[in-house]
């Protein structure tokens, strides 16, 4: 999924200047990073980025709005196609491990993204954590998950992912995560079901 690739298709540097930001907050962090390094990286000038953003803030913004639409509507259209818990915890975490294993620096951009600014700008798009708190609380009504806190539940699943996503990035864990994927929503099942 090189969704950097398709959205620029039109520009030729557009899709450089993407890439280098994103690798470079991901790297620095936003504020760190000037657009100076940007272009630098990107090889481009640093009036090319300017042809497309106004700012950083507005560069940083469009890579996590972006992309965490698409990545969250991925998700939509992969879980949503199953009606019980256990089929759509696994395609949930088998969606963001794939995800992971194909760009590691998209998936740690938007993880990090959510804790700074860039997450109060979220409200404006489906998050992962709405559709975890929809899957459960379907379940739920169909007496698929015990009784208990659903945002607590919700931010215990998505916690185990993120953590065996940075357990992955330090090689405490190896290979593609995808093919964990079954095994740790098995894990959520077991603590989810009632």
């Amino acid at each position: 999924m090189d969704l950097i690739m398709e959205e620029s298709k039109r520009d030729t540097k557009l899709p450089a200047i993407l890439r280098a930001a994103l690798e470079l907050f991901t790297e620095k962090g936003i504020y760190a990073t000037t657009t100076k390094d940007i272009a630098r990286r990107a090889g481009v000038s640093e009036g090319a980025l300017y042809r497309h953003f106004q700012s950083k803030q507005e560069l940083a913004e469009d890579l996590y709005l972006t992309h965490l639409s698409y990545f969250t509507a991925q998700l939509d259209r992969s879980v949503l196609v199953y009606d019980n818990l256990r089929e759509r915890l696994e395609a949930l975490i088998e969606g963001c491990f794939r995800f992971f294993d194909e760009d590691r620096t998209l998936f740690t951009y938007l993880i990090l993204s959510e804790h700074n600014e860039l997450g109060r700008t979220s409200r404006k798009v489906r998050h992962i954590r709405h559709l975890v708190r929809d899957i459960l609380a379907e379940a739920r009504e169909r007496g698929q998950v015990r009784e208990g806190d659903l945002e607590l539940f919700g931010a215990m699943v998505i916690g185990i992912i993120i953590r065996v996503a940075i357990f992955r990035i330090y090689g405490l864990i190896t290979g593609d995560l995808k093919t964990r994927a079954a095994e740790v929503s098995d894990s959520c099942y077991r603590f989810l079901a009632p």
